[in-house]
């Protein structure tokens, strides 16, 4: 059975701790690209930063993403965006009338990396979840009319996640609306290992719908096996025929 395309990976070029040219290395071990984030500090600052990030990672012979981040990042020029294999849009952070709502913490307890939760009780409030919810489909809506994403990175990763149960933080309804978003757009719904989402019961209704995916590992550090990934395929019983495989899709 051939690897599935790694499409999410990072680089030191933003907040990964691998060069460029390491990762042209790493291809030999498991297909990927790179899809470093932007905006990011002094490193992908504008689309001048971004034009000499995909000229260097293409002149080593990877491909190339980004992870852009929804809501946040400014508009790419059409060449910008059309010289990039694929382009990822990802939540990290929800502005609801004018106030920032970052979920650095929630991803910091999601990972491990953190043993406590300490703003539980302010996202159990369920007004808002509520809005939170509301809130990512329009930025998703945004990014697929807009900004034209290929792939949903980590799609249900939110502080939300970090509350427990995800049938219970994400309904149903919620669920199959944000599926629709994908389906209707074209865009392909992410598997994310580091996250450990979308859980079964989204992937199994995306899979139902008629959902596209792809595989995103959302390493920062050396490539590793796609263990977690693997299981969360089996475990909704995904057609492996369906993932994006190093390109973007089919113009939209």
């Amino acid at each position: 059975m051939n690897p599935l395309f790694d499409h999410h990976v990072h680089s030191d070029r933003s907040d990964g701790t691998v060069s460029l040219a390491d990762r042209a290395k790493s291809v030999a071990l498991r297909p990927h690209g790179v899809s470093d984030h932007y905006p990011w500090k002094e490193k992908l600052r504008n689309e001048d930063d971004l034009k000499r990030y995909i000229e260097d990672a293409s002149r080593l012979g990877l491909r190339v993403g980004l992870e852009y981040d929804l809501g946040v990042a400014p508009p790419l020029s059409a060449s910008t965006r059309e010289s990039l294999h694929y382009l990822i849009g990802a939540i990290h952070q929800i502005t609801i009338d004018g106030t920032k709502i970052a979920y650095d913490d929630a991803g910091a307890f999601i990972k491990g990396r953190i043993k406590t939760f300490k703003e539980r009780a302010r996202f159990g409030d369920p007004e808002l979840q509520k809005r939170l919810l509301e809130r990512t489909l329009e930025v998703v809506a945004e990014g697929i009319e807009r900004d034209r994403i290929d792939i949903l990175g980590h799609p249900t990763f939110s502080a939300l996640q970090a509350l427990g149960d995800p049938e219970r933080v994400y309904p149903e309804e919620w669920q199959e609306r944000l599926i629709d978003l994908c389906v209707k757009g074209g865009i392909a719904v992410e598997v994310n290992e580091s996250y450990g989402v979308p859980h079964p019961e989204f992937l199994i209704r995306a899979a139902r719908a008629g959902a596209l995916f792809s595989v995103g590992t959302d390493t920062h550090f050396e490539i590793k096996p796609l263990d977690k990934t693997d299981a969360m395929i089996a475990a909704a019983a995904l057609d492996r025929a369906r993932f994006m495989a190093g390109s973007r899709l089919a113009p939209r």
